[in-house]
């Protein structure tokens, strides 16, 4: 049954239209579809883009990782280890090691030798190989067993294969991370090993009204003229393996890095960019459609803005607060915008009708081909899942995006497990977790500002009473809110007076003499403490339920579709695993009589220029070698301007960021940072006519490292192709 099902995955069609230019394709994959790409202009192979045994454009390609978490793409443009990420995912390192007094964020900042390079704090992960583990992980299955029963037994193999998979390192298991992705909604595995570099180093940014220019108004939207990215170097011990931080070890020699072209683009030109999107959902059904148009989405954008306009009422009024949260501002903002251009998007009654439509095809092949004993119950296990989501959905949603963006629940949520401890008088087990807990408080409360948290703590409070059915809310929440007559800041400012949380001393104190007795009178821990216990009690049945119904029936209508349409390849859903996507450069049409160029020019920055603005501000310098149209090398040769930001039709979504946009020949011609409004909900299905990726020029980076920052030694150190 297996090897049946995996084998027409192979020759699966997408759930929608398909185009040949649609999909983020796994490396596996890349002989299936190379013929496709050098019909559009790629010069390489298969094989020149990911080999096993010999050097290939994906030992230049990196993921960043923090605690075992990826975060971002990048790519190694020197064989001395430097690389190119975006400016937003390099945000909060440069954050954490700016200063008021030496305020890199908002001035920029260019080593000039090695020796000045700085610790960044994160990780890369470089893909060594990917292996099948299909048959290990599906050991002991079979397509339509008991849903509870599978999964026991797939999450034992899954464990079970990812030791064996690591274990077959040997020594060098010390240096990897071995993940074992999942595709096609549960129907085939792959093992990814990761060869992970602990010491990282600050190379290069430019100021953040550089690398930010624009600020959410731009955001999602063409046209762009942010020249978003930053540098850092991966550092390796003598053997050139991984290396925790050492002022001994040498810069990574990399099996292979991406030449990087100054030649220039023009529209049609190929290009290809590989990378890790995060996560895609394009078979999304109908009544998830309208959960997450009519509810979720919606939800998500209320309480992200009331949270963003806490933050910047202050970030606008004192410029050291301004640099505290500005890394938060920026990963509330960018989901905050992408939330409600979905909830716009998948609104559009044609989405709807179009699955429908697809549903019922589903459905009716179910019937005509006799399948119903596998297939019978897929739209059932939907309509019931997506109607308990209805009931209960948000109460997660509210965890995620409200109590995990306030510090102080934030705080509490981390102290829960040390209060089950204090409790039992007869074990000191809750004291030593206390202590450890105290020794992190400082870096808990880095980005910590009582009156903006103060506020924020009134919006989630006020979001959690007003659209939260109060049977599932804590007592203590509720309780409050009756003596304050729903007063949402006087219930804020009584949880805020006497909490351990809002004060980093009293929550010191507390913890060098812990008591659960304390705790017990501490309305935002209890507030907090009662809403989880919820989540895991009363709630968790009913969850739990619905995540099988629909990894059930997600995982069955694949397999289904895959019977269906066995002559046709499409690739699976992104997943945080390396992807490659192509297409070519191209210009759009946005909507009636509005049609956007394929490229801006420095000329945007001076029209959008207002001097000191808290988004479209720019350095005095940049403004005057732009007047002054002193671009160098740098400058395109048909026109003689210089080319800030370009899109190409290359389908990538969040993940993506920092991933290289690659020409034919293998080199590098810009950096992915961002998609367009008008394609903005293509995680739920491919816009070919809209979807564009928004790319910064690798002319503009160029041009910024060299002229702004007068970083010529980092210039001198790529491989130029002219």
């Amino acid at each position: 049954m297996t090897k049946r099902i995996l084998s027409l995955l192979l020759a699966v069609t997408s759930f929608l239209s398909l185009r040949a230019d649609e999909g983020m394709w796994p490396l596996t994959l890349l002989n299936k579809i190379q013929d496709k790409m050098q019909a559009r202009g790629m010069k390489l192979s298969a094989e020149d883009i990911y080999s096993i045994n010999n050097s290939s454009v994906k030992d230049a390609v990196v993921r960043l990782m923090q605690n075992g978490r990826m975060f971002c793409s990048g790519e190694v443009i020197s064989d001395q280890g430097l690389f190119l990420t975006n400016h937003h995912c390099g945000y909060d390192a440069i954050q954490s090691i700016a200063t008021p007094q030496d305020n890199i964020l908002s001035n920029g900042f260019w080593a000039k030798s090695l020796q000045e390079e700085r610790p960044a704090g994160f990780q890369i992960g470089m893909l060594r190989k990917v292996q099948d583990v299909t048959e290990m992980v599906f050991k002991g299955t079979k397509i339509n067993d008991d849903e509870t029963t599978r999964s026991q037994t797939i999450a034992a193999n899954l464990k079970a294969t990812q030791t064996a998979m690591l274990e077959s390192l040997g020594e060098e298991k010390k240096n990897y991370v071995v993940d074992v992705a999942v595709f096609y909604n549960g129907n085939q595995y792959l093992a990814m090993f990761y060869e992970v570099y602990r010491d990282i180093r600050l190379v290069g940014t430019p100021p953040e009204n550089v690398g930010k220019f624009g600020g959410e108004t731009d955001n999602w939207r063409w046209p762009r003229h942010t020249c978003d990215f930053s540098m850092f170097r991966i550092y390796a011990g003598a053997d050139n393996k991984p290396a925790d931080f050492s002022k001994t070890n040498a810069p990574f020699k990399p099996k292979h890095h991406l030449p990087v072209s100054i030649k220039g683009i023009k529209e049609g030109d190929f290009a290809m960019t590989m990378g890790y999107p995060g996560r895609t959902t394009r078979n999304t059904y109908s009544e998830g459609i309208i959960y997450l148009s009519k509810k979720e989405r919606p939800m998500r954008v209320q309480l992200r803005r009331e949270i963003m306009d806490v933050y910047e009422e202050h970030m606008k009024a004192d410029k050291d607060v301004r640099l505290m949260y500005s890394a938060k501002l920026a990963g509330i903002g960018n989901y905050w915008n992408k939330f409600g251009g979905e909830a716009k998007e998948l609104s559009k009654p044609e989405i709807y009708a179009k699955r429908k439509a697809e549903e019922k095809e589903f459905e009716n092949w179910v019937r005509t081909n006799n399948k119903s004993e596998i297939y019978g119950d897929v739209t059932s296990l939907f309509d019931e899942a997506y109607s308990e989501l209805n009931k209960i959905g948000l109460y997660s949603v509210y965890l995620q995006d409200g109590i995990s963006n306030s510090v102080p629940m934030t705080s509490a949520l981390r102290m829960s497990a040390i209060y089950k401890s204090l409790q039992d008088k007869k074990s000191d087990q809750g004291k030593a977790m206390a202590a450890q807990y105290g020794a992190g408080i400082s870096e808990m409360y880095k980005e910590f500002n009582g009156n903006i948290e103060k506020k924020v703590l009134a919006v989630v409070f006020r979001r959690l009473m007003e659209d939260l059915d109060l049977q599932y809310l804590p007592a203590s929440l509720k309780n409050l809110a009756t003596k304050t007559k729903n007063n949402y800041d006087l219930m804020a400012e009584m949880a805020w007076a006497k909490s351990l949380f809002a004060d980093t001393n009293k929550l010191k104190k507390f913890c060098s003499k812990p008591s659960a007795s304390a705790l017990d009178k501490d309305l935002i821990f209890t507030i907090t403490n009662q809403y989880i216990n919820i989540l895991r009690g009363d709630l968790a049945p009913r969850i739990s339920e619905v995540n099988k119904k629909l990894e059930r029936a997600n995982r069955l209508f694949l397999a289904a579709r895959a019977e269906m349409y066995p002559t046709t390849t499409f690739a699976p859903d992104a997943n945080a695993t390396m992807r490659v996507s192509y297409g070519t450069v191209k210009s759009y049409n946005a909507r009636d009589a509005v049609k956007y160029n394929y490229f801006t020019t420095a000329k945007g920055i001076s029209e959008k220029y207002i001097k000191g603005d808290f988004e479209f501000d720019a350095p005095d310098k940049l403004i005057e070698l732009i007047n002054k149209k002193d671009f160098g090398q740098y400058a395109d040769p048909e026109t003689g301007e210089l080319f800030t930001c370009f899109l190409s039709d290359n389908d990538i979504t969040g993940g993506n960021s920092g991933s290289p946009v690659i020409n034919g020949n293998g080199e590098l011609i810009g950096i992915a940072f961002d998609g367009n409004w008008e394609a903005i909900a293509s995680d739920f299905g491919f816009m070919p006519n809209l979807q564009r990726t928004i790319s910064v020029d690798i002319r503009y980076v160029l041009f910024i490292i060299d002229k702004l920052g007068g970083a010529t030694n980092i210039i001198n150190e790529m491989t130029l192709v002219k």
